[in-house]
């Protein structure tokens, strides 16, 4: 091995060791943190396929009010289901989606056909109760 190699070596392979450390690894978040994270709370967030940006209300009692791109929705039933999925029933379909922290972002996402995890929501604000009264 060359004396530059060996060197570059030395040098950058406990960096590259540090911060493959230091990254958090994601989080699939369990029933209860669901449930605590959306409870209660008007989420903005983008729907990564659509682009559509959402803002809604996560009512206690399961109702999921709010608008879409500015526009009013229609009232949609919100629930999490045992393996702490999240779960919106609209179209006569109840969709459930885990929910992961990434880098201290939460996604919903969904696995595809090849195990990779793809991205169908990026939360961007939790905020308490319901500002909007929506």
């Amino acid at each position: 091995m060359h004396r530059f190699t060996r060197t570059i070596l030395v040098v950058t392979l406990p960096m590259l060791l540090f911060f493959a450390q230091s990254a958090p690894a994601a989080e699939t978040l369990n029933a209860d943190q669901v449930r605590a994270l959306f409870s209660g709370k008007t989420i903005e967030y983008q729907h990564e396929r659509l682009g559509f940006k959402f803002v809604v209300y996560h009512a206690p009692d399961g109702s999921l009010r709010g608008t879409r791109e500015g526009q009013l929705m229609s009232e949609l039933q919100w629930s999490v289901n045992e393996q702490g999925e999240l779960c919106i029933a609209y179209g006569g379909k109840n969709r459930c989606q885990p929910i992961m922290k990434d880098n201290g972002v939460y996604k919903k996402y969904t696995v595809g056909k090849d195990g990779q995890k793809k991205t169908v929501v990026t939360y961007q604000r939790f905020i308490e109760g319901n500002p909007n009264n929506f």
